[in-house]
Parts: C-alpha cells; sequence; structure tokens
C-alpha cells in the first residue's frame, strides 16, 4: 500500500526525497504515483551537476582556392592561400589594421564549425575551402578535426592525438552537424534540453516539442554585432539566453525545472483537447438523444390522435397471421411433395431394371433348352468328325466333344438350392412386387401434389386478403405510426444506456493526474533554481556594476539580472531594458555580463561553460579606442584570475590592441592585406 503524504514529508531526508514529498502534497497523489508520472515523461532530480568541462583549441589551419579581385574565374587567376595558426591559454588576437574584409571572421567561423559541427561561413567562403584542420584539447585529450571540403561539403573526422583512434567520422554537412552534437553533449557531460513552443496557426494543435542541443549550447561561446541584441548566445528561441545563464552559473534543479515545464504543457495541451473532444461529444450525444425524444414524442402525439379502427385492426391481424400460417402449410406441403416424387422415381428405377434382369433370364433358359436338344457330328473347332464312341460316353453322363461331366437334366443338382432364387419364375414375383410399389408411389405423389396446390392457393387468398384490409387508409397509417413508435423507443432506450458512462470523462484522468504532478513537480524546482540563483546574481550583478564603468558606461548606477537572462539597467537616473540600450552599450555589457557570468563560475566551480569565449569586433563604431582598450583589458585579467580561460577575439582596431595583448598572441595582417 502507498504510503500517505504526510509519511513521505516526515520521512524525507534528501532533497531528492524532500521534492517529492512536495510535488505529492501539491497534486494530492500519492508518492508512487508521483514517481511513475515522473518517469513517464523523463522528469528527473538535477540536484548536482557534474564537473566542469574545459575546451582549448590550440591549432587552426586550412587550405583554398579563392578567385582573383577583379572577378575573374579562370584557373590561372585564382589565388591559392594557406593559414596556420596555434593559439593557447588566454586572449588571443586576430586584427587588422582598419581593413574590414581581411578574413578575421572566417578564422573564428572555421574554428566554431569545427567545434560544433555547425558551419556559419558565409557560402562563398566555404567554397574556396579545400582542407581544414583544428586541433583542441577537451579536458586533458588532445583531439583534432580535419576534414576535406568538396564545393563547400566537409568529409572528415575526429581522432584521439593520444590513441589515434577515430572517434567521429562524418561525410555532409548534416552528418557533421549530427556526429558532432552527439559527441560534444557525451564529452562535456551536457544533456538536451527539451523546448516546446505554441503551434502556429490552430490554436488547438498541441505544443511543437524540440531540444536544444550542442549547437545551441555553443553559442554560449560567442559574441558578435549580430546577436547584440540577446544578453547572453544569438538568439531567444525556447529560452535560450535562460538556458544559457543556467549552463554559465551550474544552477541546480534547472534541467528538472525545464523538463517539467515542457511536459506539463505538453500534457495540458492533450488534456484541453481531450476535455473539448469529450465536451463535444457528450453534446452531440445529448443533441442526438434529444432529437430522437422530440421524434418519438411527435409520433406518439400522431399515434393518439388517429381514430381507432378497432374491427379494422382486428381483420388486419388476423389477415397477417391467415397468411403466416398459409405459408407455413405450402412449405411444409412442398416438402412432402419433395420426398413423395423422389420415393417414386427412385422406386420406378428400380422397376426398370428388374424387368431387364427377368427378360435376360427367360432368354437364357430358352437358350438353354434349345442347344440341349443339338446333336453334334464334327468339332467346331477342327472340323474333326464326333465318332460312335464319343456318342457313346455321352450316355455315362460325358461331353462327346470335350469329355466333360454333363449337367444333371432333371434340375436336381447339387446347386438347386443356391440358383432357386435367380430362377425367371422368382424374379417375375420380384418385378410383380416392385411394380406394385411404384403404383402405390405414383397414388402418393399425386396426393402431394395436390395437397401442394391447395397451399399455394391458400397463400394466394391469404394475401389478398391482406392487401385488401391494407387498403384501408386508416388502418395502414397506423400500422406505420405503430411501428415508428417502436423503432424510435428503441433507439431512446439504447443510447440512453450505452452512453451513460462516457460522460463521466474516465479517459482523462491519466492525464488530469500527470497534469497535477508536473505542474507541482516544476514549480518546486523553480522554486529550487531560483533561491539557487538569486544570491548569484546579486554577486554577478555587482560584477557587471564595476566592469560596465570602467569599460566607460560611466553614468551606470545599477543593474538587475533576471533568473531569465533579462538585465534592467539604471543609468542616468533612469531605467532601461537591455534591448532598449546604444549598440554601443549593448555591446559593452554583453562581453562585461559574460565575462562576470565566468568569473563566478571559475571562482565558484560550478560554472558549466567550457572556458572558451570567441569575440567578434568588440570595436565597433560606437565603441571609442579607450572604451575598447579598457574592455580588452579586462579580457586579460579574467584570463590571468583563470589561467585555463581561452579568448579569442577579432577586431579590425588592431592598432589600439596591440600594446595590450600578450606577446606573441597577436597575429596582425599588415596594411592593407588580408590575415590570409
Amino acid at each position: 500500500m502507498s504510503q500517505s503524504i504526510s509519511q513521505v514529508e516526515d520521512n524525507a531526508s534528501g532533497p531528492v526525497e524532500a521534492w517529492l514529498a512536495e510535488i505529492a502534497k501539491a497534486s494530492r497523489q500519492p508518492v508512487d504515483v508521483v514517481r511513475g508520472v515522473l518517469v513517464e515523461y523523463g522528469v528527473r532530480a538535477h540536484t548536482v551537476l557534474p564537473r566542469p568541462h574545459r575546451i582549448l583549441v590550440t591549432a587552426v589551419e586550412f587550405e583554398g582556392v579563392r578567385p582573383a579581385p577583379d572577378g575573374q574565374q579562370q584557373d590561372e587567376a585564382d589565388i591559392p592561400f594557406r593559414f596556420e595558426w596555434q593559439p593557447g591559454p588566454g586572449v588571443w588576437c586576430l586584427a587588422s589594421r582598419g581593413k574590414n574584409e581581411a578574413g578575421k571572421s572566417s578564422v573564428l567561423e572555421i574554428i566554431l564549425w569545427c567545434l560544433r559541427g555547425r558551419a556559419g561561413l558565409q557560402r562563398d567562403v566555404r567554397s574556396w575551402l579545400r582542407h581544414v584542420r583544428c586541433e583542441f584539447v577537451l579536458d586533458a585529450e588532445p583531439l583534432e578535426v580535419e576534414m576535406t571540403v568538396t564545393e563547400g561539403i566537409p568529409v572528415g573526422r575526429v581522432v584521439s592525438q593520444q590513441t589515434g583512434v577515430v572517434l567521429v567520422s562524418f561525410d555532409g554537412v548534416k552528418a557533421f552537424e549530427e556526429s558532432m552534437d552527439a559527441f560534444m553533449l557525451d564529452r562535456l557531460g551536457l544533456e538536451p534540453l527539451r523546448t516546446q513552443q505554441k503551434a502556429r496557426g490552430d490554436v488547438e494543435a498541441l505544443p511543437v516539442t524540440g531540444e536544444l542541443s550542442w549547437p545551441s549550447y555553443a553559442s554560449g561561446l560567442y559574441i558578435n554585432r549580430k546577436g547584440l541584441g540577446y544578453l547572453l548566445g544569438n538568439d531567444s528561441k525556447n529560452a535560450l539566453p535562460t538556458r544559457l545563464l543556467e549552463l554559465f552559473l551550474g544552477a541546480p534543479w534547472a534541467a528538472t525545472m525545464v523538463a517539467a515545464s515542457v511536459a506539463q504543457k505538453v500534457v495540458a495541451a492533450q488534456l484541453s483537447a481531450a476535455r473539448q473532444r469529450a465536451a463535444a461529444d457528450a453534446e452531440a450525444r445529448r443533441a442526438q438523444l434529444g432529437e430522437l425524444t422530440r421524434q418519438l414524442d411527435a409520433e406518439r402525439a400522431r399515434l393518439e390522435a388517429l381514430p381507432d379502427h378497432g374491427q379494422a385492426a382486428a381483420d388486419l391481424g388476423v389477415a397477417y397471421r391467415t397468411l403466416a400460417d398459409a405459408t407455413t402449410a405450402a412449405s411444409e406441403a412442398q416438402r412432402q411433395l419433395a420426398a413423395a416424387r423422389l420415393r417414386h422415381d427412385t422406386l420406378e428405377e428400380q422397376r426398370h431394371s428388374l424387368a431387364q434382369v427377368v427378360q435376360t433370364a427367360q432368354e437364357a433358359v430358352l437358350a438353354h433348352a434349345f442347344f440341349h436338344t443339338l446333336t453334334p457330328t464334327i468339332c467346331p473347332r477342327c472340323d474333326t468328325k464326333v465318332s460312335k464312341d464319343q456318342w457313346a460316353r455321352e450316355q455315362e453322363g460325358h461331353c462327346s466333344l470335350c469329355d466333360s461331366r454333363l449337367p444333371d437334366s432333371s434340375g436336381h443338382g447339387d446347386t438347386q438350392g443356391e440358383e432357386e432364387e435367380d430362377t425367371p419364375e422368382t424374379l417375375r414375383q420380384a418385378l410383380a412386387g416392385v411394380q406394385q410399389e411404384v403404383e402405390e408411389a405414383a397414388s402418393a405423389l399425386a396426393t402431394t401434389q395436390a395437397r401442394a396446390s391447395a397451399a399455394a392457393d391458400a397463400v394466394n387468398r391469404a394475401d389478398a386478403a391482406l392487401n385488401e384490409a391494407l387498403k384501408d387508409p386508416g388502418t395502414g397509417e397506423r400500422r406505420a405510426v405503430e411501428l415508428a413508435v417502436a423503432r424510435l423507443e428503441g433507439a431512446v432506450a439504447e443510447r440512453k444506456g450505452r452512453f451513460t458512462h462516457l460522460d463521466a470523462a474516465v479517459d482523462i484522468t491519466p492525464l488530469e493526474v500527470a497534469n497535477a504532478v508536473l505542474k507541482a513537480a516544476e514549480k518546486a524546482a523553480h522554486t529550487r533554481r531560483t533561491a539557487a540563483l538569486k544570491q548569484v546574481l546579486k554577486d554577478v550583478e555587482q560584477d557587471i556594476v564595476t566592469m560596465g564603468r570602467a569599460l566607460g558606461l560611466e553614468m551606470l548606477q545599477r543593474v538587475e539580472l533576471g533568473t531569465g537572462a533579462t538585465l534592467t539597467v539604471w543609468k542616468g537616473g533612469q531605467q532601461h531594458p537591455y534591448g532598449s540600450l546604444t549598440e554601443g552599450e549593448q555591446l559593452r555589457l554583453k562581453i562585461v555580463t559574460t565575462t562576470a557570468l565566468l568569473r563566478h563560475g571559475i571562482r565558484s566551480g560550478v560554472g558549466r561553460h567550457p572556458g572558451l569565449l570567441i569575440v567578434d569586433s568588440p570595436g565597433a563604431e560606437e565603441v571609442d579606442s579607450k572604451d575598447l582598450r579598457l574592455m580588452v583589458q579586462d579580457l586579460v585579467k579574467l584570463t590571468d584570475m583563470a589561467p585555463e580561460l581561452q579568448v579569442i577575439i577579432a577586431t579590425a582596431r588592431g592598432q589600439d590592441v596591440a600594446s595590450l595583448i600578450p606577446e606573441g598572441q597577436l597575429r596582425l595582417a599588415p596594411p592593407g592585406q588580408r590575415l590570409w
């Protein structure tokens, strides 16, 4: 027997048990039912997060052929290129001196392509590539992604440089993305996060469910101008910024909350649809029953209004019964007639056969008598004359031709008793007996034929009498109405008894239980996740304000970082949402927020961010040289605090940051030229 809710609460010793007890109490369901629902919908308690994992890019190398600047496409005009770079921990920079088309962003996109499997390269650049290789260290294992590229289509593999084992093979754009997705999720200890969205168009359709996988997680590694409208990542689909905030901070219960929320919304939609169907079915049944009842009342009223043709109705009933009896008698007469005809035909066939046997027997007797009076003189075989001695042997009872024993001419031999029944006389007697039976059968057949004819006449008379009775319009109408009333009474009774239990909607009870359990699970997980994040977010908010002021946001007073990855900013005495800020302000706040979250994750040791940050073009036009230098300095300080952290920057303002990048970690294109 299941434990009661209060008993479970008293016995809840760990965080998971306490969570289950809270769900049981809120949903008013036993704990074993709660467990069953959570298992069915894939909701697990994530109280302790796996250890953080680290990614460090150690080499990127690619080569190919690009068209000449004048746009010629002849082979002799194509320009081969090759690029090699070996970054490491700390801040590394790809830079040019004011030239935007120097290939910096393409290097970043190639690195990201190798890490996440999803290509963000422009189509023309991808078509130039012929060979790509990227080395990175995942925790302590050095790995290599190597691929050939033909017309933008990659074919390659991921190899462990420690063991030489091929870990992943791929052929094609989609295969590469799917392979890296599965590989990186497994190696980083991440789980796909379930998502749901309302279906477009059909308001009654179930939510569209999906998953946030590694490419979505990887957007937390990358800051560029196209994604400035989002505080974290480059997209707001499926609450991605919120998921990334939880990733940076290693929030416990976050995955549980998301899984329960998604499952509950799906179940709620199923429950709503089921209720609507049940209500529609019940309404249809009520409407159908009401229509049948209305028709029944109308036919009953019509029947009561008809005049009572008592005698006519009685005559009609007699006519129906007479026709039924006559039909039964006719059927029996036909059966007897068939039996009599069969007996007569069988006896007639026997008589004919016996007459032939009698004829044959008579002919045999005559032939025997004739041949025994003959005296042979020569042998019919060889024409030899019969001698006197041979004739003398016949007197002794032997044939004068073959010397065989002659039969007893008296007719009293040894076989007399056996052949007595086959004599012509006995056969004639048997034939006489069969002839008499045939005559009797013929008489019986004639009698049954007469009886069958009489029965058929009786049916015709009864049918005519019924038709005559039905000609009375009052009687026919009353009979039709009586039949209609009987039919409608049966239909009403059948529907009242057959569908009554469906109005209780017992089929939606499991969905109601699941909805209550999942709603309680999501709320309990949300409470725990939010409590764990609130104090952390206070510390991060202070870091954002301090670094934001250092990056030129002098009027910044305070910020509020919400658990949904929202940022509210107070500056100049006014409150501003992040989305209303200028592009330059968004860039600085996005960098400092990401930096602050990384700092806290590193300090606490629970942040799940893999420690790689790629920043494309932080020196936007709205950012002056001083602020850009401050941003880079802060990133350098962050990597000093966390030596395992790697930051890769691409900027067209290399002259502004050259002195800040550690020696040997800046790749600066010559004036007016490309990096590759």
